[in-house]
């Protein structure tokens, strides 16, 4: 469960990071459209709003939250050190938790 939580995390901080204009530059060559920032940042809030119900479902309204703070802690940590040392490759990483994550929630949900 945990790794299902790191992943979503990370892909969320991913998301509202490139709706950002200075990460968002960092990674795409684009311009930047505040449109597009909207809807990265969005589905951003609601990967986290997924990652939180999960983890409430999971372990209860007693235990869910801490460790969906500790997973966001996590994941958190683990995309600034990616974004610091290699920002064009991040993206990718973050598409890889994404679809980590969708494979191993039907495992742990099912």
């Amino acid at each position: 469960m945990l790794w299902l939580g790191v992943c979503l995390g990370i892909a969320a901080w991913c998301l509202l990071s490139l709706g950002l204009e200075k990460h968002h530059q960092h990674v795409f060559a684009g311009a930047f459209r505040p449109a597009r920032a909207r809807a990265l940042r969005g589905a951003g809030w609601a990967l986290l709003a997924l990652d939180f119900g999960l983890f409430v479902y999971g372990w209860g309204w007693a235990q869910g939250p801490i460790f969906w703070t500790a997973a966001l802690i996590v994941s958190a940590l683990a995309w600034t050190l990616l974004m610091t040392m290699a920002p064009k490759a991040s993206a990718k990483v973050a598409a890889a938790a994404l679809l980590s994550a969708f494979v191993a929630m039907p495992l742990w949900v099912g």
